[in-house]
């Protein structure tokens, strides 16, 4: 909490603090299911995660009064590392998820149509791969559609 006035004004959260959240299991936390299989075991006794414990996790960190670092450490992460680890291949979750978890790398989801905004219930957009099957083809409007990691 000291620092959370500072870090919103510059805009920042510094890097090493990501690494603390991994260490405290707090960026595991903001995928729903525990990611045991690049964060280890759940940090509950047991051992046995659920969404309650990622509720706590996440009110425990909003007492900051932050909504700023509060979605910098948690919310490109919950949104963009769960696709990864459930529809993702084998070869991309092992390139993508220790990073994250470890507060090495960021992950965002970023996406939006003209006629459905964020809600992606309604998005029209679809790619489909091509006859080849080594391309796809994206029919429909994109504002931008962005999963990244750093």
């Amino acid at each position: 909490m000291p620092n959370v006035h500072a870090w919103d004004e510059a805009k920042e959260i510094p890097k090493e603090f990501y690494k603390r959240c991994a260490e405290a299991g707090i960026l595991g936390a903001a995928c729903g299911e525990w990611p045991e299989k690049f964060a280890g075991p759940a940090p509950v006794e047991g051992g046995v995660w659920d969404a309650f414990h990622g509720a706590i996790t996440i009110d425990e960190l909003c007492r900051c009064a932050s909504g700023g670092l509060v979605w910098g450490i948690v919310g490109g992460l919950g949104i963009g590392l769960p696709p990864v680890l459930h529809f993702g291949s084998e070869e991309l979750q092992k390139r993508v998820a220790p990073g994250c978890l470890a507060g090495d790398k960021f992950i965002c989801l970023a996406i939006t149509e003209p006629y459905a905004g964020s809600d992606v219930a309604n998005i029209r957009c679809t790619a489909v791969k091509d006859p080849t099957g080594k391309f796809f083809v994206v029919n429909g409007e994109k504002k931008w559609c962005v999963v990244h990691c750093l």
